[in-house]
């Protein structure tokens, strides 16, 4: 009896976890609105950065291995495009990474870069962020991991979020997606400017495969369009009850 309840429990888990990873990955991709046009390689990004929305994202640097198969990720090989999400209103960018692994084989890159409030912005800040990974699978001894670390510098800079995000067989998918409020020494804080460090690998293992099709990563500006417009109008009708 114990045993048939203990069945139950791990298959409603499985389940539930299950439908988690598809609502993750179709409410990315559901609420992604392309700002950009159409992806282009990190490579190809103009000198003045890519523009999305009230942001402005530059400095890229991309480095990357592979092993056994797999072409070395390189700013002429990943893809990029900038959009918002619809849902929140949050601009950020999407990854196209398209990378598998079979077994014994590995990619690992770093991808690295500024996100910044754009000048005409002044009352905005950046409070949190999102990462994504969009289609991520594995399977024996295969893994999908990404990280990003966000600083308040460039050299030297005080950390503010650790997000991470992975998919290996067991998991279920279930993930696949991780978010946090910007945090300096412990303390919520907004800031103008910020330094992602992104790290991504996929490796098949002993005898495993794994693969990642795209990652998105989101960026929240505060306060939001809507609220200043509500603040707007708010005072518009305070000022008018004076007059009257």
């Amino acid at each position: 009896m114990k045993r048939n309840r203990r069945s139950a429990k791990k298959s409603v888990t499985l389940l539930l976890a299950i439908l988690i990873s598809f609502s993750i990955v179709s409410t990315a991709s559901a609420a992604w609105v392309p700002l950009t046009g159409d992806f282009i390689p990190i490579s190809s990004i103009p000198t003045g950065g890519l523009v999305v929305g009230d942001k402005l994202f530059e400095g890229f640097e991309v480095t990357g291995i592979a092993n056994d198969g797999p072409s070395t990720p390189s700013s002429s090989t990943v893809l990029i495009q900038g959009g918002q999400n619809d849902s929140t209103g949050d601009y950020g960018l999407r990854l196209r990474l398209s990378w598998t692994a079979g077994s014994d084989e590995f990619i690992n890159a770093g991808i690295n870069f500024k996100v910044s409030i754009l000048p005409g912005y002044d009352p905005f800040y950046i409070e949190d962020a999102v990462l994504w990974l969009a289609t991520a699978s594995a399977a024996g001894t295969g893994l999908v991991q990404s990280s990003e670390n966000i600083y308040d510098a460039d050299f030297l800079g005080n950390s503010l979020a650790v997000l991470s995000a992975s998919a290996q067989s067991g998991d279920f998918g279930a993930f696949l997606a991780d978010s946090d409020d910007l945090r300096l020494f412990g303390n919520p804080t907004q800031v103008k400017e910020m330094w992602v460090r992104m790290g991504v690998t996929v490796q098949g293992g002993d005898v495993g495969s794994a693969g990642l099709h795209e990652v998105f990563m989101l960026y929240s500006q505060v306060p939001e369009p809507a609220t200043i417009l509500m603040l707007g109008l708010g005072s518009l009708a305070l000022l008018r009850r004076r007059k009257r």
